[in-house]
């Protein structure tokens, strides 16, 4: 990606200053969801979330918090010029912080679709296989897999030396590399390409498979479900009991929450996917400032839409918040009403 440094309209100026306030009072309330369901998905962790899907979504939940500061403290804070002292006498190990964090949790995102995606894919097409998948040989050998691209992330860069450089008339700073760069275009403004290319190739083959891998795994679950279930109905009346059909018909529901799920999560990764191959490839002369009006808006998504996902789609996850909030609400009459009653005893002595 190439740099102009050019004026922005007034309109623009305003439109990012309102744009960066809501996406950071979103990103606010949506970890206010985030660390309810956190807490529901640990505490039930050994019954109604045993099994792999809510595990790799337990992760993937810490990791999209954790994008989500780093974005603003890494890449926000910087660009406004805020903490500057601190920010330029700390920059090296601040640096490997923003670009570990950036790159190693892209890849610990992407590879969490993926895996959820495969997880769909057995629980619709190999149910047997699936429940093995809740072992912890199976759930341990996929977590690995879901956090190996950070590892591989804090390995190759954090070891390099970073540095501040100002651009367009000082607004936006960005991480220089000075030593072995392996970082994307993007942020490693002025690197030296040609050391940097392998790592640029490497990170493409990865968001290509990921892209690719999730896009098959959801046309394959989506198609086999429908033709399962098709099937299942034309027999329902004549073989099923009552009962044997109400519990067919929540196994369903579940079913298709959680495929929906997979869903939103395929179309949030493609989303993504465009966005860095229109930018980078496309139309590499974008403003650096622009890039990163789109970016943050994309980030704060991306780390973000898990929650509302697990909020309104999944079953078990919403039958516990309105638990917790109903036992919370009749606490809170309980406490007035006795307050009440203890007021009224005291009036009449």
């Amino acid at each position: 990606m190439y740099h102009e440094t050019y004026g922005f309209p007034m309109w623009f100026l305003v439109v990012e200053s309102i744009v960066l306030v809501a996406l950071l009072l979103f990103t606010i309330i949506s970890f206010l969801l985030y660390f309810i369901e956190i807490q529901i998905i640990f505490s039930y962790r050994k019954t109604t979330f045993r099994g792999p899907f809510y595990r790799l979504m337990f992760v993937g939940i810490i990791v999209d918090m954790i994008s989500a500061i780093n974005m603003f403290t890494g890449q926000v804070i910087p660009a406004k010029r805020w903490l500057e002292p601190f920010l330029i006498h700390n920059q090296n190990w601040l640096g490997s912080i923003f670009f570990v964090i950036t790159y190693g949790g892209r890849c610990i995102q992407g590879a969490t679709a993926t895996i959820l995606s495969f997880c769909r894919v057995c629980a619709v097409c190999f149910p047997i296989f699936y429940q093995k998948l809740g072992q912890p040989y199976y759930i341990y050998t996929m977590q690995v897999l879901q956090l190996l691209g950070g590892l591989v992330a804090l390995l190759l860069l954090w070891p390099d030396d970073y540095e501040y450089i100002l651009e367009d008339n000082g607004y936006i700073e960005s991480f220089l590399l000075l030593v072995k760069p392996c970082c994307f275009r993007l942020y490693s403004v002025g690197s030296d390409e040609t050391n940097a290319d392998w790592f640029y190739n490497f990170v493409a083959i990865m968001e290509v498979f990921f892209v690719i891998a999730i896009v098959l795994n959801n046309l394959i679950t989506y198609t086999t479900f429908k033709l399962k279930f098709n099937k299942k109905n034309s027999l329902k009346k004549s073989t099923v009991s009552p009962s044997q059909l109400q519990a067919n018909q929540e196994k369903q529901k579940r079913e298709n929450g959680l495929d929906k799920m997979t869903f939103i999560v395929c179309l949030v990764e493609l989303i993504y996917f465009a966005f860095v191959v229109y930018s980078l490839q496309i139309n590499q002369s974008m403003n650096k400032r622009v890039f990163y009006f789109l970016y943050n808006i994309l980030c704060v998504i991306y780390s973000t839409f898990s929650a509302w996902m697990l909020l309104f789609v999944s079953k078990p996850i919403n039958a516990q918040l309105h638990q917790r909030f109903s036992n919370l609400s009749s606490r809170r009459l309980t406490r007035s009403m006795s307050i009440s009653v203890q007021g009224s005893r005291d009036l009449n002595k």
